[in-house]
């Protein structure tokens, strides 16, 4: 998604305003598939990897749609082939993430195993902007990435469904009563802190390549440089924020992250056009932050799914990570139109000079805006009330007979 506006407005044609509405109105489909989907895995209608098959089929197949369009798309494909791509990844990412909780109880466990599932997720991106580096210049980066998510999506899920058995749930009340997620107020303030952090991390994803290119000055290989150097500091610091896990509390290491994430980010504000270099050390040290945004919520949110189920007698487990894909994804959809629909209003078309208007608000929403995101979600998660020492006590009264 990250180079899907630049490739659908300067390849076909589709103005940034339209592709930012199609985002919008395609995440607004998302948000009800998203809660939709967990409250259909709770149910148990079918296997958790049985729904996850379907979704990887539908994600392929809408994938390959988008980015290997079978003559010059307009606004109605891409709209119908970015919905169904968003519909399947749901119906896969849902009962996966609910399937990772149930496979580890301990409370430092479940932080390696967030950042395990995190780390290769990195070690993907980091192969697909590897892709200009090793392959024919002839052949477009959208097919290389194309035949590299299917074909490694295809090994990967075939070695899952083979190597991994599906868990056994906790027995639990029979009824599900979706509800009470509602009165749960930890549950309220993590989503909050997420949703907003999400928001910081969107605007820069969606505005990177306009901000590389017309900003700073740099060329397609440029930018491919940055977003490998971004993903290999995310990937290298990985296990330092694992280790950190094991001696500092979970709330307070993701803290740390976006205070340091945010400071680093600053610095933006002091780049000219020509400074690739001094671009690359502040997306390397904000990559390292990355690392702990991946692995640290994921893993908070099933110490908290543990806390419902000791004070409601329910396990809606996939209902409340359904709720970490749906926040992330309804910032993607604003994040999306806003930015779009104002670069638009202030005049910016691709291939011609910004002006100093233009170029000023591209830093303040490819910068400022989620430089002050990130203190307010900071701010917010500071005061998160569920501890080490409580999480692993429910833990023991849960799964320790």
């Amino acid at each position: 998604m990250i180079l899907l506006p630049a490739l659908y407005s300067e390849k076909y044609g589709i103005s940034l305003a339209s592709i930012g509405i199609i985002i919008f109105c395609a995440k607004i489909i998302d948000i009800v598939t998203d809660p939709l989907m967990g409250w259909v895995n709770d149910l148990a209608l079918l296997k958790r990897k049985q729904w996850m098959f379907i979704g990887a089929i539908i994600s392929g197949v809408s994938l390959y749609c988008i980015l290997i369009p079978v003559s010059n798309p307009n606004e109605i494909y891409l709209s119908i082939f970015i919905v169904s791509l968003y519909t399947g990844w749901t119906i896969f990412q849902v009962p996966y993430l609910s399937f990772g909780y149930d496979l580890e109880k301990d409370y430092n466990g479940r932080t390696s195993l967030s950042a395990t599932r995190e780390f290769f997720i990195l070690f993907g991106l980091i192969a697909s902007v590897s892709l200009p580096l090793i392959i024919d210049s002839n052949i477009p980066l959208e097919t290389s990435i194309t035949f590299l998510a299917i074909v490694s999506g295809s090994l990967g899920i075939s070695l899952f469904f083979f190597t991994v058995k599906e868990p056994k749930k906790l027995s639990l009340s029979k009824k599900k009563d979706f509800g009470t997620i509602m009165h749960n107020s930890i549950f309220m303030r993590l989503s909050l802190s997420w949703f907003i952090n999400c928001l910081a991390n969107v605007f820069p994803t969606v505005l990177f390549v306009f901000f590389v290119t017309y900003v700073i000055g740099g060329s397609e290989e440029d930018r491919e440089k940055i977003l490998f150097y971004y993903f290999l500091a995310a990937f290298l610091g990985m296990p330092f924020w694992v280790w950190l896990s094991r001696y500092v509390e979970k709330k307070n290491i993701w803290f740390l992250s976006m205070i340091s994430s945010a400071i680093f980010f600053s610095f933006v504000f002091l780049l000219n056009e020509g400074d690739i270099n001094l671009f690359i050390i502040i997306s390397v040290l904000t990559g390292f932050c990355l690392g702990a945004d991946l692995s640290i919520p994921p893993s908070i949110q099933s110490d908290l799914v543990d806390y419902h189920k000791s004070i409601y007698y329910v396990d809606i487990s996939g209902l409340f990570f359904s709720f970490l894909t749906f926040m992330n994804k309804f910032a993607f959809g604003i994040a999306s139109v806003v930015s779009f629909t104002l670069l638009e209003s202030f005049g910016f078309q691709e291939g011609q000079s910004l002006s100093k208007t233009g170029s000023n608000l591209l830093y303040v929403l490819y910068a400022g805006v989620p430089i002050v995101l990130k203190l307010i979600a900071s701010f917010l998660i500071w005061y998160f009330p569920l501890s080490k020492k409580e999480s692993e006590s429910i833990s023991k009264k849960l799964y320790i007979k």
